[in-house]
């Protein structure tokens, strides 16, 4: 089981402390674009996150609506937006349904929604997390970066291979990251497969 997230302001502390460990300036703002594409949180509510504010408050229900339409609009193929076909193939829904659902006029059910964060690539609770949980959840990914950058073979510890990390006087930096990146790519691949085990699970037991 990984690691609880601590919680954003922890995440930003640590993402300045990295940086001076990298040799870098601790003042420099993550990239707000990326964060907000990357999450379906607005830039404006980004950058309050960032400045440890709180952004005005959104009901459950229509932040589910709000990020659907928002995958729909932004992940695009060839520069249009999926075909409707396809995705409803991808849901397992009918096309005019799943017009309903892109526009915001419907709000996908448990196992939907799962097959909707799968078809595009995006995190099991892209749909649900508070803006908060969505950027902290993604600012984890720089945190990793930045851990590999300052001290991969610690990284590589902390991932549980320690019988790698101990015979990698050898290798170059460079090398001994990627290493690290494979390793946590691999265990990503099993918690993923695990979350949609269990959401099929649930699935067949909700009545």
């Amino acid at each position: 089981m990984s690691d609880p997230i601590p919680p954003l302001r922890q995440t930003l502390a640590r993402i300045a402390d990295l940086r001076v460990a990298c040799g870098r300036d601790p003042d420099t703002c993550p990239d707000v674009a990326q964060l907000s594409y990357d999450t379906g949180v607005s830039e404006e509510d980004v950058r309050i996150l960032l400045e440890d504010g709180e952004p005005v408050p959104v009901d459950p229900d229509t932040r589910v609506r709000d990020r659907v339409r928002f995958l729909y609009e932004t992940r695009t193929e060839a520069g249009e937006p999926h075909d409707i076909h396809t995705l409803a193939a991808a849901i397992e829904a009918t096309p005019t349904w799943t017009r309903k659902l892109v526009a915001g006029d419907a709000k996908p059910s448990i196992v939907a929604g799962h097959q909707l964060a799968r078809h595009y690539g995006v995190a099991a609770t892209f749909l649900t997390d508070s803006p908060v949980d969505a950027v902290n959840r993604e600012l984890q990914a720089v945190v990793f970066d930045l851990e590999v950058e300052a001290d991969p073979e610690r990284k590589l510890k902390d991932l549980g291979v320690a019988h790698i990390a101990g015979r990698t006087a050898g290798w170059d930096r460079a090398g001994l990251a990627e290493v690290v990146k494979m390793v946590a790519d691999i265990q990503a691949g099993l918690n993923k497969v695990t979350g949609i085990v269990a959401a099929q699970m649930t699935a067949e037991e909700t009545p």
